[in-house]
């Protein structure tokens, strides 16, 4: 039997903190201005059923969809440049490669941490996921009219294995 709460403040959107591989990724860690959690589906499959056209039951696995965040970009473009070299590595790497984790090239495949904040800044809890590699580097949109202080920024995107609630 699941119990009430006894924490009654509200989650705050900007409550987080990203770590991708800080060794070789830090520039993400610092820049990352949002993130978003996927969803995950339970594949349902369909069964005929006496009269019935389909009946849906729910299936053995699980799909989840990708993290998305959106990252800041700095002056030096070093936080675009580690995720640009980060996505040509998985394109051009071989599959052996790829899973070797002993050379001394950054890896191709990292785990994640969604560190989610209190309102005073402690760490409540941790979404790890796992097995991640970039799939998408989105644009960066350059613009002369643009007024007041607002910064660059570009999307990416990460497929991964699965995560785990830490």
């Amino acid at each position: 039997m699941a119990t009430l709460t006894t924490n009654l403040n509200y989650l705050q959107p900007t409550g987080y903190k990203l770590v991708i591989d800080r060794k070789n990724f830090p520039n993400l860690e610092y820049f990352a201005q949002s993130v978003s959690h996927p969803g995950v589906a339970a594949n349902a499959s369909e069964i005929p059923f006496r009269s019935l056209a389909q009946t849906p039951f729910v299936g053995a696995s699980l799909t989840y969809g990708e993290v998305n965040a959106n990252i800041i970009l700095d002056e030096d473009m070093q936080s675009y440049t580690e995720m640009h070299d980060w996505i040509r590595r998985v394109v051009d790497e071989t599959p052996r490669r790829a899973l070797d984790r002993d050379t001394n090239s950054p890896p191709t495949y990292c785990d994640i941490t969604l560190s989610i904040l209190s309102s005073q800044n402690e760490v409540l809890k941790k979404v790890r996921y796992l097995e991640c590699c970039p799939t998408t580097l989105g644009e960066i949109q350059f613009e002369s009219t643009a007024t007041g202080t607002e910064f660059l920024t570009f999307p990416v995107s990460f497929r991964f294995t699965y995560f785990e609630l830490v």
